[in-house]
C-alpha cells in the first residue's frame, strides 16, 4: 500500500484520471433506483485525499477544470437562461432560486453568529452547501486566505448527496408519472388503399384529412415503387409508404385508408431505394437538408424537428431519412 501511496504522489495527474475513472464506475452503481452519478467523483476524491494526501494537482488543473464546468454549464443552459428571464414561469423560477440562494446565506450568517465560527468558516459553508466552486474563489480571492476552503470541504459532501437522497426520496414517495415518448423519432408504415371513396383524389388532397406529422414518400402501383408528390393521383389497392413521429399517428393513418401492408415497397428496392443516415458535424451540422441531398434524392424528414421537407436545419446526430431513384445510387 505504501508503495501505491508514493506512486500516486509522485504522479498528480495518475492519481486525477484514476479518481475520475474509478468515480464514474462508482457512480454507475443502482441500488433501488439510487444512484450518484457522476456526484460519485467528489468521494472517491475525498478518498483519494485521505489515502495520497500529496496527491493534489497543481492550482492550474483547478483553474482549468473549473473553467471548463462553467464553460459546459453556460453554453448547454445559455438559451434556457434568457428565456426565463422574460418569460413568467421563468421569473418565478428564478426568484425561487434566488430566495434559496439568500436563505442559504443566511443560515451560514446565523451559524457564524451563534457557534462563533470565522467569516471564511461561513462563507465556505455557504459555497459548499450549494457546491458552488466559482463563490469559493471569490471568497478566497476576497478574505486573502485559506479559511473558507476549510468550510467548503465540509459541506460540499453534503450539498452533493444531500440534492440527490432529497429526490430520490421525492420520487419514491410522490410517484410523479413522466411521460416517456411512445415513438423512436422517424416510424414508416406500409398502407394499403383499401377505402374506395379516396380513389382519385390526389396525395396533397389526401394529406388535408390525416393526423398532422404524417407525410407520404413513396408510392407501389402495379409491381413498381416511385416517388410521391402531392399531385400523384391515388387509386384503390395502391401501396403508401408513410412516415411519421410516432407509431399512433401512422396507426389511425392506416385505418383511414384502408390496411397495414409491410413488405411490399421496402423489401422491393429495384426502382426506389431508401436508407436512414446520422448526420454530424463539421459539415453536416445546420445546413438545411434541401442543400445537401444526394443526386436524386429527397429528403423526407430531419428527427428533432416539425415534419416539414428541407425547411428544419439538421442539427448534430439528427436522422435523416433519404429515397432516392435505384439508378442513381452511388456507393460514397
Amino acid at each position: 500500500m505504501e508503495l501505491i501511496k508514493t506512486l500516486l504522489e509522485q504522479q498528480p495527474l495518475m492519481a486525477l484520471f484514476l479518481t475520475i475513472a474509478i468515480g464514474y464506475l462508482v457512480g454507475e452503481i443502482n441500488v433501488k433506483g439510487f444512484s450518484l452519478g457522476v456526484g460519485a467523483v467528489l468521494f472517491v476524491a475525498l478518498a483519494m485525499g485521505w489515502f495520497a494526501p500529496k496527491s493534489v494537482p497543481s492550482a492550474m488543473v483547478g483553474t482549468l477544470g473549473l473553467a471548463l464546468f462553467l464553460y459546459g454549464v453556460g453554453v448547454q443552459y445559455g438559451t434556457q437562461f434568457f428565456i426565463g428571464l422574460t418569460s413568467r414561469g421563468g421569473l418565478w423560477a428564478n426568484m425561487i432560486a434566488l430566495t434559496g440562494v439568500l436563505a442559504a446565506g443566511a443560515v451560514s450568517l446565523a451559524f457564524m453568529k451563534m457557534m462563533d465560527l470565522k467569516l471564511g468558516h461561513a462563507l465556505g459553508l455557504f459555497a459548499g452547501s450549494g457546491t458552488s466552486t466559482a463563490a469559493l474563489q471569490a471568497a478566497v480571492a476576497t478574505l486573502g486566505n485559506d479559511d473558507p476552503a476549510v468550510g467548503y470541504s465540509v459541506a460540499y459532501p453534503f450539498g452533493v448527496g444531500g440534492p440527490i437522497l432529497f429526490l430520490y426520496i421525492a420520487f419514491t414517495l410522490l410517484k410523479p408519472k413522466i411521460q416517456v415518448p411512445t415513438g423512436t423519432g422517424l416510424e414508416l408504415l406500409e398502407i394499403a388503399v383499401r377505402n374506395p371513396e379516396l380513389s382519385g383524389k390526389s396525395l396533397g388532397e389526401l394529406m388535408t384529412a390525416l393526423p398532422g406529422g404524417v407525410q407520404f414518400v413513396a408510392l407501389r402501383r402495379e409491381g413498381r415503387n416511385e416517388p410521391a408528390s402531392p399531385n400523384f393521383v391515388i387509386a384503390e389497392n395502391d401501396v403508401l409508404l408513410a412516415t411519421a413521429s410516432s407509431k399512433e399517428a401512422l396507426a389511425q393513418v392506416g385505418t383511414i385508408l384502408g390496411e397495414a401492408a409491410h413488405g411490399h415497397l421496402v423489401t422491393d428496392r429495384r426502382d426506389l431505394d431508401y436508407l436512414r443516415v446520422f448526420r454530424f458535424p463539421p459539415d453536416g451540422g445546420g445546413q438545411n437538408t434541401g442543400r445537401s441531398r444526394p443526386a436524386g434524392g429527397e429528403g423526407v424528414r430531419p428527427r428533432p424537428g416539425p415534419p416539414r421537407r428541407y425547411r428544419h436545419p439538421a442539427a448534430p446526430g439528427s436522422r435523416v431519412g433519404v429515397r432516392r431513384p435505384r439508378r442513381r445510387a452511388r456507393p460514397s
